[in-house]
């Protein structure tokens, strides 16, 4: 036997005893989801788009700067879904679909789907060039879903993503950096009326939320769309609300949020054996901003990576910005997104919390079905 045959021999059983002891530790966890697949923005990007050529990065200091270094994590610290998966117990941080660690026996344990400026309507997030909108990182999960197939077979596979949890964040960016986008989307404002476009995400989300439950997704985790009004960035461009929060994009986030609270109780019924669980991310970051102190933040409007504006929204953060001293006592990292410290009360809430915050049950909970 020729010895390529001999390495080739070597990395195949290497490569299923990896495999059986993953199942093994799948098997005989308890109250430990078996695997954690993540769809989304920036909000839970964790360096998809290191990998692609796209203007959404932030794979470069100061970002990650309480992670140990920059990973494309668009914060300091960790996402929500980072300490989520955390707290219920999973190894390590789910790898991004993009990265060399994304193969072999770590695809049993969840992939990270999700890209900085995408979107659930495919032409959001343009300004970017490159980023995977929903119906792409669908596309990807099918080649993971495919690759476990021809792992562990047809019936172990979807056993373990019936098992699994999915979460979804997206939204955001189909408003920030489609409808709203300043100029480019001034001539869309006076065609598409706030409900019409509204519609259109819903009618598009419908349809990518029930393809994810045919390649066996059951225990889904829907992010609403958070008080994109009260971020920097809104708060700059709209300097005429003064200290207050942008009332335009937060109208129509909630115009949005209240359809999509209506269609995952539909899915929930039309859906058999799906759990659809809706995360109101909105509730608890607008009482976030408005109760900061009351959080232990000293500014919930501030962004603690800034170059430039009234709120430090006017730049994104990057090399030359400036950085506060306590990231800890920030609600926003930067322009557009949570610090590592918002993020934990986000994810703690989402775990635990009532059904205010989350409903009809919470991710513990869920986990736990």
């Amino acid at each position: 036997m020729s010895e390529l045959s001999n390495r080739q021999m070597i990395v195949r059983t290497v490569f299923q005893i990896m495999t059986v002891k993953v199942l093994l530790k799948i098997c005989f966890a308890k109250d430990v989801i078996p695997a954690n697949f993540v769809f989304g923005d920036s909000l839970v990007d964790a360096g998809n788009n290191n990998y692609i050529a796209s203007l959404s990065k932030a794979n470069f200091v100061p970002n990650g700067i309480d992670f140990g270094g920059p990973t494309g994590r668009f914060t300091n610290g960790r996402t929500i879904v980072d300490i989520i998966g955390q707290e219920l117990g999973l190894p390590g941080f789910t790898p991004p679909y993009l990265a060399p660690t994304a193969r072999g026996p770590a695809v049993l344990q969840g992939i990270n789907y999700a890209s900085g400026g995408g979107g659930i309507l495919n032409h959001t997030g343009n300004i970017f060039g490159g980023r995977i909108n929903f119906d792409a990182q669908l596309d990807n999960f099918e080649n993971t879903r495919q690759d476990i197939i021809s792992t562990i077979g047809v019936s172990a596979t979807l056993e373990l993503l019936q098992s699994s949890l999915f979460s979804v964040t997206m939204g955001s960016n189909d408003f920030i950096n489609n409808y709203f986008t300043p100029i480019v989307s001034a001539e869309e404002q006076k065609l598409v009326p706030p409900q019409v476009f509204v519609a259109s995400m819903i009618a598009r989300f419908k349809l990518q939320l029930t393809r994810l439950y045919s390649l066996g997704a059951r225990k889904i985790i829907v992010v609403n769309v958070g008080p994109i009004g009260c971020i920097p960035y809104e708060r700059d461009l709209n300097p005429t609300a003064g200290t207050s929060c942008a009332s335009r994009p937060n109208q129509l986030a909630q115009l949005f949020n209240t359809e999509l609270r209506n269609l995952i109780k539909e899915l929930t019924t039309s859906l058999k054996g799906s759990i659809f669980v809706y995360a109101d991310v909105y509730r608890i970051v607008d009482d976030m901003i408005q109760n900061y102190r009351a959080y232990g933040f000293d500014s919930g409007s501030f962004a603690c990576c800034f170059i430039a504006g009234s709120f430090g929204g006017l730049i994104p953060c990057g090399p030359s910005s400036k950085v506060c001293l306590d990231r800890s006592k920030y609600v926003f990292w930067d322009p557009f997104h949570p610090s590592d410290a918002a993020n934990v009360i986000i994810a703690k809430r989402l775990l635990d919390g009532d059904s205010n915050d989350v409903f009809p049950i919470n991710i513990r909970q869920l986990a736990n079905v």
